[in-house]
């Protein structure tokens, strides 16, 4: 998993922990991040409205920092295929050990994260784990779609090919690309 970016970035102190402090203590740590939190969630495609609530569980794990984690939110995406706003819940599990390089054997199944475990910044780690958790292709439930369309809120994709089509010929600039590939596989 990638390190937290270097640079010095103004966070709140409740956001920052000693991981090896609050792992040696067994603490628990609950925080709630909104969207203008998470810049990398913004960058994928997430929207006002988005959030992540993420539980901390610290404990020790072979003389480290380790994390279980739950994470529970929305992230409001673009549906892929009716292209509006599509609110995709958010709940997933993990667990990370907290080093500082990178190994290949890092033992009893944790995720390593290569951080600083005396400045863990805990809305990094629970953007990280959302990411990981964003479905490939995001989309409302296909009945919700269907619906929209349905009741005319959206327009279908064959509206919009329709409109694009006479948007073209309207400037007199239709290109079609493929036209002649049909003669050119049977020339081969």
């Amino acid at each position: 998993m990638p390190r937290p970016p270097a640079q010095e970035i103004a966070v709140a102190a409740d956001k920052i922990v000693d991981a090896s402090v609050c792992a040696r203590a067994g603490s628990t740590i609950s925080r709630r991040f909104s969207a203008a939190e998470l810049p990398r969630l913004r960058e994928a495609g997430g929207q006002d409205g988005s959030w992540i609530e993420a539980e901390f569980q610290f404990s020790l794990f072979d003389g480290k920092p380790a994390v279980a984690g739950e994470l529970h939110g929305v992230a409001v995406l673009t549906c892929q295929r009716c292209m509006q706003p599509a609110q995709i819940e958010l709940d997933d599990t993990f667990q990370v050990i907290l080093v500082e390089e990178e190994r290949n054997d890092e033992p009893g199944g944790y995720e390593p994260v290569v951080t600083n475990p005396s400045r863990l910044d805990l809305a990094w780690l629970a953007e990280e784990q959302a990411l990981l958790a964003l479905p490939l292709v995001p989309m409302h439930q296909s009945e919700d779609c269907a619906a929209a369309v349905a009741s005319g809120e959206i327009a279908s994709t064959e509206e919009r090919e329709d409109e694009v089509e006479d948007a073209q010929d309207a400037a007199g600039k239709t290109h079609h690309p493929f036209q002649n590939l049909r003669d050119l596989l049977r020339k081969q």
